[in-house]
Formats: C-alpha cells, structure tokens, sequence
C-alpha cells in the first residue's frame, strides 16, 4: 500500500508541475517576447517527466498534457496532442533503452523535443501561410531560450522522481 501512495503523490506532484508550467508559460511569459519570440516550455517540462516516468507512463501523461494544453486554447491546438504523446514515448523509450537518466540526457531529450514539436508546429504554419521566411530564425532563438529552463525544470522532476520511488 505504502508503494500505491508514494506513485500517487509523485504523479500528483507531477500534475502540479506541469500545471506550473502552464501557468508560467502562459501568464508570466504569454505576452512577453525576447528577441521577437516567445518561451516554449511545455516541451521541455514533458521531456524531463518523461525521461523519469518511461515510455507507457510518459506517454500517457503526455496525451493528458498536451490535452489539457489543446482544451486551454494553446497554440497548435489538435496537433500538438499527438506531437506531445509522440515526444513524451519517443523520450521515455531512449531513456529506457540507451540513455542515463541523468542531466545531460535531459538536456539532449529536451532540445529533441523542442526541435521536433517546435519544428513541425512551424512547419504547419508555414504550410497555411501565417509565417514566412523570418519564421526559421525565430523558431531557432525560441529553441535556444526555452532550452534555458532545462535545468530548473530537470531538478524538479527529478526531486519528484526520488517521491515514487
């Protein structure tokens, strides 16, 4: 029973983690652009929790992330709901099978986050004409700083990770 309560507490801890996410991507950073971007966050939260949870937990709790993402009127609304469950397998998988759970594989999972969910989103933009050609180095300064909160957010998921076990 011990064992039941302490997963419990961890994917609670979890939630609130990636809520906080949310709520600091959305509020704090919403409107704020630096260097004429703005702050991606969501990927690189899902991939710490996801390199902690595995690929079937990570997977799962990436369709429930990038849900609640789409139903709170994010940006990229329905795609991203199979781009976060693809990213979160994808990174669990590695970690499972060939990579360390340690920070420079978040930091290697986070950036292949970014790379693939930023990259397709803008790719889709692109396709429906809403960016043009100024669209590739915008979506490469919002890779760089957004990888700038893989290590608060690795901390943290790796405290929360140390709760379940």
């Amino acid at each position: 029973m011990q064992a039941r309560y302490k997963k419990a507490v961890m994917w609670a801890l979890y939630a609130l983690l990636m809520l906080a996410v949310f709520v600091i991507q959305g509020v704090v950073f919403g409107r704020t652009r630096y260097f004429g971007t703005k702050l991606s966050l969501l990927p690189v939260a899902l991939a710490c929790i996801a390199m902690h949870a595995g690929a079937e937990n990570g997977g799962v709790f990436g369709l429930t992330a990038g849900t609640f993402w789409c139903l709170s009127g994010g940006d990229g609304a329905g795609l991203l709901i199979l781009l976060c469950t693809l990213c979160a397998v994808a990174v669990g998988y590695l970690c499972d099978r060939y990579l360390n759970r340690n920070f420079l594989s978040a930091l290697m999972m986070s950036l292949l986050t970014l790379i693939v969910m930023q990259g397709l989103l803008f790719l889709f933009k692109r396709y429906l004409g809403q960016t043009g050609e100024e669209g590739w180095s915008i979506l490469l300064k919002q890779i760089g700083l957004s990888m700038l909160a893989c290590p608060p957010v690795y901390l943290a998921a790796w405290a929360i990770g140390k709760v379940g076990k």
